[in-house]
């Protein structure tokens, strides 16, 4: 089998000095909302380490609180992603989309479909409505709105398989940030943290694009990281390793290989934007682009080390092999157009 190669990441990552007692925390909340009642279910769970992920990407977070609901609400999610990976919803795209419009109403209304007693919409319910009561309105109304995308990725790759399509690269490129979930990576790092960076500032071209670089990178290291476990299961449907490969007509090794060259190409982009966005940003933006990398750098870190992706002993936090340099440093767009626009801001 190809080997995984390393990923080129100088932003050093961080975990939050409580991470132990967030993980007691939602180990407890599985117990209690009935996730553990399977046995198998909880082992892996446990093993996957959610609370490492939302302790590194928010590792700069006051107290544990934002961050306990959102390993909570993290670890719900993974396993309803199961489902619809490899699982009983893997080939039901009109099952997943009404499952996901329920979750959605009552994300968005709490006291919507009172009588539900499906275990993700009471988790989603508890989740969103302390996160109301802990964070501001506009980082947890985002958090909300990014769930959309995501259950629409979820929802057009469940799809694809069912047709037993494979997706273009473009397609790919379209799709795959929604599936994966990238968007809310941001969202809740602002709730864990309790910020909310105004929208004008957003909305600036260049930090557009660095918005979307940080995505990207936590989309493609993802698929790095995941490729041996969705190889193994067949559920490669989303991952940029299987659609370099058919779009560029080579082996395996070979697109993995590019996949790592575009991940390390789009890194020294984003080191590029985020330090000339910085020079003249104040206060709200210079956090927020520290919260960009920190997102990079934790999921980076996470991805190595979690045994969702890797064979590990859980509880143990062994340090991920980064590359010294990026397979591609090249400051110039790759030939994708939907992503080649992000180069344009450098200049």
């Amino acid at each position: 089998m190809a080997a995984i190669p390393p990923l080129f990441c100088p932003i050093p990552s961080g975990l939050h000095p409580d991470h132990e007692a967030v993980g007691k925390s939602t180990e407890l909340w599985l117990e209690t909302m009935g996730f553990a009642a399977d046995a198998e279910r909880r082992r892996r769970l446990l093993a996957i380490g959610a609370h490492e992920f939302v302790c590194r990407i928010a590792k700069d977070a006051d107290g544990t609180t934002g961050l306990e609901l959102v390993s909570q609400w993290l670890c719900s999610m993974l396993t309803l992603d199961d489902e619809w990976d490899t699982g009983r919803l893997s080939r039901d795209p009109s099952r997943v989309l009404t499952i996901a419009a329920t979750l959605l109403a009552v994300i968005n209304s709490p006291n919507s479909h009172p009588d539900e007693t499906d275990l993700y919409v009471a988790s989603v319910r508890d989740v969103f409505a302390r996160a109301r009561d802990w964070a501001p309105a506009l980082s947890v109304k985002r958090w909300a709105d990014s769930q959309l995308e995501s259950f629409m990725g979820a929802a057009a790759i469940v799809a694809y398989r069912t047709e037993r399509r494979p997706m273009t690269l473009s397609e790919y490129l379209t799709i795959g940030p929604l599936d994966r979930g990238s968007r809310s990576c941001i969202e809740i790092i602002e709730v864990c943290e309790r910020t909310a960076i105004p929208q004008s500032q957003l909305d600036s071209p260049r930090v557009h694009a660095l918005t979307e670089a940080a995505k990207f990178l936590v989309l493609v290291s993802a698929d790095v990281y995941s490729f041996r476990r969705e190889d193994d299961h067949g559920a490669l449907e989303s991952n940029i390793v299987d659609a370099l490969q058919r779009h560029l007509d080579c082996g395996r090794e070979q697109a993995l290989l590019e996949a790592a060259a575009l991940h390390d190409r789009t890194m020294c982009l984003f080191l590029r934007l985020a330090d000339r966005t910085s020079r003249r940003a104040g206060a709200e933006l210079r956090r927020y682009i520290q919260q960009l990398s920190n997102m990079v750098s934790g999921n980076l870190e996470w991805g190595f080390t979690s045994a969702r992706y890797t064979e590990r002993t859980p509880g143990t936090l062994p340090t991920a092999e980064r590359a010294e340099r990026p397979a591609d440093g090249r400051l110039t767009p790759p030939p994708y157009p939907e992503v080649a626009w992000w180069w344009d801001q450098l200049w």
